[in-house]
């Protein structure tokens, strides 16, 4: 009877103790359990969204996959239907429409050509006509040239190469290649045409003498003149300055100031009255 009352005991508390146990493992993985239900909507969230996106790529794919099947399958029932001879006039019109393509690229180049051909001319001829407006007066001397008096007074010795005439100065007589025109010293010397100057010296009897070309054989030579305002080659309009009347050389003293104007035709000496107003 002792021995199952202490056989009891023994039980009991061996009962207890295992029951103690089971208490605290059973606190320990309520304790974990709350701990992984605090970390688990996290890790199912990434793992969800994760398997989201993989899903939709799937579903992607398998769309893409069932897209070019059915294609596919379009194509070679189409080929089927319609035979090698439709696949062949498939090919023929992509290849016309490649070549409209080309004509078309052709055609917008060669219009874009042709606009950049009339700019240019259209500069071209915008640049011509500036220098066309810029360019000199013309030197075209005829039997019709009018000229204007290059210098205002009188005139002292006449043109004459078939007679000899007087000349003050010297005090003889002889021929005259030019006419001499009386003039202040000082006063102002103009072109009486247009000319191109061809040289400029200084003459023993004339001075500083300024020979102009006029065109078709005509020169023109201003004698005794001083403070040019002409340099060889330069094209001087009618009526512009060319120097002014310089103190006389010895050998119009007696005459005084004035201008020495001849003109030439081909070398040869030719009265400038007929060409004077």
């Amino acid at each position: 009877m002792r021995k199952n009352r202490t056989a009891k005991f023994i039980f009991n508390g061996a009962l207890l103790a295992v029951m103690a146990v089971l208490g605290v493992t059973a606190y320990q993985v309520a304790n974990k359990s709350e701990h992984i239900q605090e970390v688990l909507p996290l890790e199912s969230t990434k793992e969800n969204d994760t398997a989201g996106a993989g899903d939709a790529l799937s579903e992607g794919a398998d769309t893409l996959t069932e897209t070019g099947t059915n294609l596919v399958e379009a194509d070679m029932n189409g080929a089927s239907d319609t035979g090698l001879l439709d696949s062949e006039s498939l090919i023929s019109d992509a290849a016309d429409g490649l070549t409209s393509a080309n004509a078309a690229d052709a055609s917008t180049l060669n219009d874009t050509d042709a606009a950049l051909n009339s700019s240019d001319i259209g500069e071209s001829t915008s640049v011509n006509a500036q220098v066309s407006l810029h360019k000199g007066p013309e030197v075209n001397f005829s039997e019709d040239t009018l000229m204007e008096w290059p210098v205002n007074g009188h005139v002292l010795i006449d043109y004459s190469m078939d007679q000899s005439v007087y000349f003050p100065t010297l005090d003889q007589y002889k021929l005259s290649p030019a006419i001499s025109v009386q003039a202040v010293e000082g006063a102002p010397v103009v072109s009486a045409v247009n000319g191109t100057v061809y040289s400029i010296e200084n003459d023993a009897e004339t001075g500083t003498t300024v020979t102009m070309e006029l065109g078709n054989g005509y020169q023109a030579i201003y004698g005794q003149l001083t403070d040019l305002d002409v340099a060889e080659g330069d094209t001087v309009t009618k009526g512009s300055i060319i120097g002014y009347v310089a103190a006389p050389t010895k050998y119009y003293s007696e005459e005084g100031s004035n201008l020495y104007f001849a003109m030439k035709k081909d070398g040869e000496p030719i009265d400038p009255i007929t060409y004077l107003p």
